[in-house]
């Protein structure tokens, strides 16, 4: 049961970023104002994805809730590989060093949690810039899909839970070093 919880809880944060992707990508348009289930996704998101992105945290930001945490920690490698995939359009939206892009992915979480309200030190998001924050958020959603079934194929591990803790499958011998 315990694996059904952690899945329940991935597939609900890929929803969500969906909903947040759509919602950006209508910024992008520019078309109308946000609705307060929008609102809500997008700032879920906002603190989800600062939560998981290492570089952007600071001693001074707020401490995240427990589930918050874990899936941010299960989705980690899954984000990084994201930005990985992604280097092309980054670049051709002008980013070329990782300073410019840490920078785009910090105002981009300011934004999403107070979306449509300017915070302090941000600006607001480019048509461009949203666009590819939409681009972002879909390309994890759907990754966090594809991490949940597998990709379609069968599982080597007994449960998802041990898939992540290396430490509780076939790893074990050679990580006892």
């Amino acid at each position: 049961m315990e694996d059904l919880g952690l899945i329940a809880e991935l597939f609900k944060t890929s929803s969500t970023l969906v909903r947040a992707a759509a919602s950006l990508e209508k910024l992008g348009n520019r078309k109308g104002e946000f609705d307060p289930s929008e609102k809500e996704a997008l700032s879920w998101s906002g603190k989800f994805l600062l939560a998981m992105d290492w570089n952007a945290q600071k001693p001074s930001d707020p401490p995240v809730s427990g589930g918050l945490a874990l899936q941010a920690t299960s989705v980690r490698p899954t984000f990084y590989s994201c930005l990985f995939r992604m280097a092309p359009q980054i670049r051709s939206a002008g980013m070329q060093s990782e300073k410019e892009l840490i920078s785009f992915l910090i105002n981009l979480y300011k934004y999403l949690i107070s979306p449509g309200m300017p915070s302090k030190g941000s600006k607001e998001l480019s048509s461009e810039n949203s666009k590819l924050g939409a681009s972002l958020l879909r390309e994890i959603a759907e990754s966090i899909l594809v991490q949940i079934n597998n990709n379609g194929l069968p599982r080597p591990f007994t449960t998802l839970k041990d898939e992540w803790k290396p430490t509780a499958n076939e790893l074990t011998p050679f990580l006892a070093f």
